[in-house]
């Protein structure tokens, strides 16, 4: 883990933050002065989540700023003797402090959260037109074992 970096669980005051770095995946929230307008669909939404057991958004923090964020699913199942099994996703790091560990770090820890609760499987989810995302990936032992389609509503 990069010096002085910290990766925990997501508290309210972080979603500002948070919100900022969704913005690199291509969210359309719009920025006034560097700032993320927060909507108030965005606070509902992080009430949801907080109040789900299930769910956690973890950050990278680093010298009280966040750097990078994740957001790690688990879900219930009733294949695999009952085991959960999970979901990561929205993994963004800040560009200036891209490709110094900092992604390896949220991943690592969402992989040990994930042992800790028994899971059989972990998926990740990324866009295809990424092959930095891919490459990553492999490198932290992940397999394209899957194709799947998706469908906007």
């Amino acid at each position: 883990m990069p010096k002085a970096m910290i990766i925990r669980a997501a508290i309210r005051s972080d979603l500002g933050a948070i919100l900022r770095l969704l913005r690199d995946l291509g969210d359309t929230m719009p920025a006034q002065g560097g700032t993320v307008r927060m909507s108030s669909a965005a606070v509902r939404s992080w009430t949801r989540i907080e109040n789900d057991p299930d769910r956690t958004i973890l950050v990278a923090e680093r010298r009280g700023q966040i750097i990078g964020t994740l957001d790690l699913i688990m879900v219930a199942n009733l294949t695999h003797d009952a085991q959960p099994w999970a979901i990561v996703d929205n993994v963004v790091v800040d560009g200036a402090c891209r490709r110094r560990g900092v992604g390896r770090a949220l991943v690592e820890d969402a992989v040990e959260r994930c042992v800790a609760a028994g899971c059989y499987k972990i998926e990740v989810l990324f866009h295809e037109s990424r092959p930095d995302a891919h490459a990553f990936y492999r490198s932290m032992g992940f397999e394209n074992a899957a194709e799947g389609f998706r469908r906007y509503l």
